[in-house]
C-alpha cells in the first residue's frame, strides 16, 4: 500500500516550499488526504485508534470521518490538520502538474490550520451577513470596476502598478459608500480569511490571483474576496514593508494599501467608467431581480391552503439552511428547503417544504407563511400536521379559519 503518486509528489513539493508567510510552516502542519480508497495522514501522528503505520504516514481505511470537505479538520484526538478529497478536486493528466496543483491545495488549507493556531481578530467573519449583501447594479459595477484595476496593477509588474492600484481603490470605497458597515465587515474579513489562503497559495504557485472583470457582476461576494483578497497582499508585497504585522493587529488589507498610497502621484482619479462593465452589472442585477421574484411567484403559485402565523412577540429562529434561502423582499425571506421555528407552545419544521418568513431581519421573525398544506388533525387541544417534509405543532385554540386556509396568531 502506497500514497497516489500526486499527492508523494506535492508532499515533495511543500517540502521545498520557500517561506510563504511569517510563521506559517506546511512543511510541518498535519496534512489529511482521502485518495478515494483510504485517508492518509501526513507530518503527525492521529492521536486515536483505527490508524495503521505504513512508510512514515499514518492510513485509515476508507475516508476519515472528520474530513468531508477541502477544509481545515479537528480529529477526535484534538490534532488539527489540513484536509483534502482527492476525488474532489480535478487534478490535470500530468503528474508534475497533478502534484503541483495538489501541493497548493494543501497549502491553501495548511494556512486555515495556521489561522486556527494564531489568535488575530483578522480571522473571524460574519459569513450569514452574505445572505444580506447588496445585489444592485451599482455595487456590482463598482465591483468589476475594481477587479479590472487590480488585475491591471498585478500586471504592471515593474511598470507602473501604483496608478491602477489607486483606482481600485477609488472604486472600492465608491462601492462600501453603498454598503452598511456589516457588510463591508463581512468582505474585509473574508479577504484576510479566504484571501489571504489564496494568497500564499498563488504564492507557492508564482501565479496571480484569476480576476476576470467580465465575470465579476455575477460572482458572490464570497467568492470573489478569495481573488481580490490575494490580488491585494501581492500588491502589498510590492510596497517592500512589514505588512503582515497590521493584519494579524487586525487592519483590513485595503486599508494597509490605502495608507502606503496615500500621497502617491498618479493619473487624476476617477477613471471614466467602463461602459461594458456598467451594462454587464445591470445585466446581473436584473437577473439577481428577476430571479427572485420567479421564486416568489413560484411560493405562492403552490395550490392548496395556507397557514398565516404571527406572533406578537416574535417567533424564534432555530435552524435554517443558508444554502436555500432567498431574501426576496426587504425583510422576506423564502426558506427554500429548511426552517425551524418556534413560538409560545407552537414549533414548525420543514425539510423540503417551502416557508416565507418576515420581520426586520433574517433572525426576528414576526410571521411566516406556508402553502400547500395537507389536512391536520387534532389531538388533545393540538392542531398539528406531521409529513415527511413539514411538520407543525400548534395550538387549536388559536387556529382561525380562513378564506385561503387558515390563521394562527401567538401572543
Amino acid at each position: 500500500m502506497h500514497p497516489p503518486a500526486a499527492l508523494t509528489g506535492a508532499l515533495t513539493l511543500i517540502a521545498r516550499a520557500p517561506d510563504l508567510w511569517p510563521g506559517f510552516a506546511p512543511q510541518r502542519t498535519p496534512l489529511l488526504t482521502f485518495d478515494g480508497t483510504h485517508s492518509w495522514l501526513h507530518h503527525a501522528g492521529p492521536g486515536e485508534d483505527g490508524w495503521t503505520r505504513v512508510d512514515g504516514a499514518w492510513v485509515w481505511p476508507d475516508r476519515h470521518p472528520a474530513l468531508t470537505a477541502h477544509t481545515a479538520v479537528t480529529l477526535p484526538g484534538g490534532l488539527d490538520a489540513a484536509g483534502v478529497l482527492l476525488p474532489d478536486l480535478p487534478l490535470p493528466g500530468d503528474p508534475a502538474q497533478a502534484a503541483r496543483t495538489l501541493a497548493a491545495t494543501l497549502i491553501h488549507e495548511a494556512f486555515h490550520v495556521y489561522q486556527g493556531a494564531t489568535p488575530s481578530p483578522a480571522w473571524p467573519a460574519p459569513e450569514l451577513t452574505a445572505l444580506t449583501y447588496p445585489a444592485g447594479a451599482e455595487v456590482r459595477h463598482a465591483r468589476a470596476e475594481e477587479t479590472h484595476w487590480l488585475r491591471l496593477a498585478l500586471h504592471a509588474r515593474d511598470g507602473d502598478w501604483l496608478t491602477p492600484a489607486r483606482h481600485a481603490l477609488h472604486w472600492r470605497t465608491e462601492r462600501h459608500a453603498r454598503m452598511d458597515a456589516e457588510h463591508q465587515s463581512f468582505e474585509t474579513r473574508m479577504e484576510t480569511t479566504e484571501g489571504l489562503a489564496q494568497y500564499v497559495e498563488t504564492r507557492f504557485l508564482g501565479e496571480h490571483p484569476n480576476l476576470d472583470p467580465d465575470a465579476a457582476p455575477q460572482q458572490t461576494p464570497r467568492f470573489w474576496s478569495y481573488r481580490s483578497g490575494a490580488a491585494l497582499a501581492h500588491l502589498l508585497d510590492r510596497t517592500g514593508t512589514p505588512w503582515t504585522a497590521g493584519v494579524l493587529a487586525g487592519r483590513p488589507l485595503a486599508d494597509l494599501l490605502t495608507d502606503l498610497l496615500t500621497g502617491q502621484v498618479g493619473s487624476p482619479l476617477p477613471a471614466p467608467p467602463h461602459p461594458q462593465l456598467q451594462r454587464a452589472a445591470q445585466a446581473a442585477a436584473d437577473a439577481h431581480d428577476a430571479d427572485l421574484r420567479a421564486r416568489l411567484e413560484a411560493f405562492h403559485a403552490q395550490p392548496g391552503p395556507t397557514l398565516h402565523l404571527s406572533s406578537a412577540a416574535g417567533l424564534r429562529l432555530g435552524g435554517f439552511d443558508p444554502m436555500n434561502l432567498h431574501p426576496v423582499e426587504p425583510g422576506t425571506f423564502l426558506h427554500a428547503r429548511h426552517v425551524q421555528v418556534r413560538g409560545p407552545g407552537a414549533q414548525l419544521l420543514t425539510v423540503g417544504h417551502p416557508a416565507l418568513t418576515r420581520g426586520p431581519d433574517l433572525f426576528r421573525v414576526q410571521e411566516i407563511t406556508l402553502r400547500a398544506l395537507p389536512t391536520p388533525h387534532h389531538e388533545a387541544g393540538r392542531w398539528r400536521v406531521h409529513t415527511p417534509t413539514l411538520t407543525l405543532d400548534l395550538p387549536a385554540d388559536a387556529v382561525q379559519v380562513t378564506p385561503d386556509g387558515w390563521s394562527v396568531r401567538l401572543p
